[in-house]
C-alpha cells in the first residue's frame, strides 16, 4: 500500500460522491454535472485534501522509516485513554530508534488527520489512535484502537534501519 496510491483513490471517492450527490440534487447525469461543475468540483476536492496532500508529500520525502501516529488532541476536551497508554511506547522507540526514524505525529484536530481515513479504508471499528510504519511511501503495517507494545513496533522497525 503505497500512501500517494491511497490517498488518490481517497480523493477519487470523495469527488465521485461530491458529483453524485450534485447530480441527485439537481437532476441532472453525472456527464452533465462534469461538463458544467467539473473544474469548481476538482477545486472543492484540492482544497478539502489540501493538508493531507501536504502532509503525504512530508512523510513519502523521508529516506528514513516514518512512524505515523494520528491521536487525540492532549488538549482538547475528550482523553482517549488507549492514545494515552500508547504514548509511552512511542516515547520508549524514540529513546531506542533515535534519529535512525522520522516520528510524524498528527491529532485527530487537524485537517491532515484525515491521513486516519486514507490509511484505515477497511470496514470495521475505527478508534483511536492510528500508527502506522512508513517506508519510502509504502505503508509497511498499520494499528488502530490499541496500545502497540514496542516489540511488536520493533518486528517492522528493525527490518528497516
Amino acid at each position: 500500500m503505497y500512501l500517494k496510491e491511497l490517498l488518490s483513490v481517497h480523493q477519487q471517492a470523495f469527488k465521485q460522491k461530491v458529483v453524485e450527490a450534485f447530480a441527485e440534487k439537481h437532476s441532472m447525469t453525472i456527464e452533465q454535472v462534469l461538463k458544467s461543475q467539473g473544474v469548481v468540483i476538482d477545486n472543492y476536492v484540492h482544497s478539502k485534501y489540501q493538508g493531507v496532500e501536504r502532509a503525504v508529500s512530508e512523510i513519502t520525502e523521508f529516506k528514513r522509516p516514518v512512524i505515523l501516529n494520528i491521536r487525540r488532541d492532549p488538549c482538547g476536551e475528550a482523553v482517549c485513554m488507549i492514545c494515552e497508554r500508547d504514548q509511552p511506547n512511542i516515547e520508549k522507540l524514540q529513546l531506542i530508534y533515535d534519529d535512525r526514524i522520522v516520528f510524524y505525529e498528527l491529532y485527530d484536530s487537524t485537517p491532515e488527520a484525515a491521513l486516519y481515513h486514507i490509511i484505515h479504508q477497511c470496514e470495521g471499528e475505527k478508534l483511536l489512535p492510528l500508527t502506522a510504519v512508513i517506508h519510502n511511501g509504502a505503508v509497511k503495517k498499520y494499528w488502530s484502537g490499541r496500545p502497540v507494545e514496542v516489540d511488536e513496533y520493533r518486528e517492522y522497525l528493525d527490518l528497516l534501519v
